[in-house]
């Protein structure tokens, strides 16, 4: 199943609880959503957040789209608000990573 981490740092203007507060709210969103396995948060220091987001290729995807479900969007937002995305990446399994590789004609 593939693995999709972001990280987030604190705007100057943001408050940590409220930072992590809404990280919370952003990962039960996100685990709401059919696919979804696993999403959770962790602290790397004290102005960072790192999201990690495990689920079905076809989750993940529909995760960045525009049919976010009404809480999803609000939470997505509201993160935005006091945090920016800082990096963002999605770890394939092998499998799907060979896949990849032999389509390319390797």
């Amino acid at each position: 199943m593939p693995i999709q981490l972001q990280v987030f740092e604190r705007r100057d203007s943001a408050d940590r609880r409220e930072l992590g507060n809404t990280a919370l709210a952003v990962c039960r969103a996100i685990r709401a959503r059919e696919g979804i396995s696993s999403s959770r948060f962790y602290w790397n220091w004290t102005d960072t957040i790192v999201v990690v987001t495990e689920g079905e290729t076809a989750a993940l995807d529909s995760s960045f789209g525009t049919d976010w479900p009404e809480e999803h969007a609000r939470a997505g937002f509201a993160l935005a608000d006091i945090a920016r995305l800082v990096m963002s990446w999605r770890l394939f399994e092998p499998r799907a990573g060979e896949e990849m590789y032999r389509r390319a004609g390797r």
